[in-house]
């Protein structure tokens, strides 16, 4: 014959609604839903980096183990890939990766400038420096 359920103390109750309580709150927050969802595990981190690299077209990353291993760590500070966002998945760091990474590629040297002026023949030459002229205000000429 099985044994009667006993009814739950009120400790016990206390316990179990407070525990649910937190756990609301925690998936109220981005992080909190990141971290309930698994986003930190391994699989996930290695996904995330795998998409960044085909995307950006970087090498293969690490192997990713339980651990932040220095080889990882040094792909990651190689390529200005943050690390937050790596770990945790935070989507504010991601954005911020991305437009430091567009800044970066936007910036050009003058050699670069001048290496690409002089490949090109002399009438595609002429029409940058009419097209550059006319950008220019009257007062500079």
């Amino acid at each position: 014959m099985a044994k009667a359920k006993q009814k739950p103390s009120a400790r016990e109750i206390r316990r179990r609604r407070t525990t649910a309580r937190n756990l609301r709150k925690r998936r109220e927050t981005a992080m909190g839903r990141l971290g309930e969802d698994g986003a930190c595990t391994s699989p996930h981190i290695s996904r995330r980096l795998l998409w960044f690299a085909i995307a950006y077209g970087l090498e293969a990353p690490p192997k990713i183990g339980r651990t932040l291993s220095k080889d990882l760590r040094d792909y990651c500070v190689r390529h200005r890939i943050s690390l937050e966002w790596m770990l945790t998945g935070n989507l504010k760091n991601l954005k911020e990766t991305i437009d430091a990474r567009r800044d970066r590629a936007a910036a050009a040297s003058p050699s670069s400038l001048r290496d690409k002026l002089a490949r090109l023949s002399e009438s595609e030459r002429e029409l940058v420096l009419k097209t550059v002229e006319g950008m220019l205000p009257e007062h500079r000429q």
